[in-house]
């Protein structure tokens, strides 16, 4: 199974309903939930963001505006609209140019999986630098977001579930050992998400 840092199986995010439910106290914290949060930036990083609003919206004492200045306001905002392109959230296929697992063996090394494999993957301008480590009877997961620092989160989706990481300050990331198999990695940008499809890990 996947596992997170606690020990728990990792799912897909939490979603942004359910989210809501536990800020307002419509839906209880239970033991899978707390994990997840814990074990995952980006669904952390959401609930933090919606408690805060939440309360905001809860201590504010402004009185309402007049129903024809809002009905006003919102006709300039959908103008607004209707003069912009809908911005979509792009996804790339990242291709890779380097494995060492398919270079030569060095003379006098025997054949068969490595115990470190070394892959470089780019789409576009972006580059990324995966690698994968023998750990026990399980394989770690690590690379690095080449050239850009806009990253922010980094995901591996397997058969029984999904691996949440934050990167670093020089776009790194370090994911916790999973069991062989094949993988998805994806790189979380601002606006786009980089897929790295297919991965195998430990084979």
């Amino acid at each position: 199974m996947l596992t997170g840092r606690n020990g728990t199986i990792m799912v897909e995010h939490i979603s942004f309903t359910t989210l809501v439910d536990l800020v307002e106290g419509r839906r209880a914290f239970d033991q899978h939930l707390r994990a997840h949060i814990a074990a995952c930036p980006a669904c952390a990083a959401d609930l933090a963001w919606l408690e805060q609003i939440i309360a905001l919206m809860r201590g504010d004492q402004l009185q309402a505006a007049p129903p024809d200045l809002v009905a006003h306001a919102k006709a300039l905002f959908r103008a607004h609209a209707l003069d912009q392109p809908a911005r979509t959230r792009r996804r790339l296929i990242a291709v890779l140019n380097f494995d060492s697992a398919r270079s030569p063996a060095a003379p006098g090394m025997r054949a068969g999986v490595l115990a470190t494999r070394q892959m470089l993957f780019s789409v576009e301008e972006y580059s990324v630098d995966v690698r994968i480590a023998r750990n026990g009877t399980l394989w770690a997961v690590s690379g690095q977001l080449l050239g850009l620092d806009n990253a922010r989160s980094v995901a591996l989706h397997g058969s029984q579930g999904t691996i949440c990481g934050a990167l670093d300050n020089l776009s790194g990331f370090s994911l916790p050992p999973v069991p062989a198999g094949t993988y998805t990695l994806t790189l979380h940008l601002d606006d786009l998400d980089i897929e790295i499809p297919a991965l195998e890990v430990g084979s």
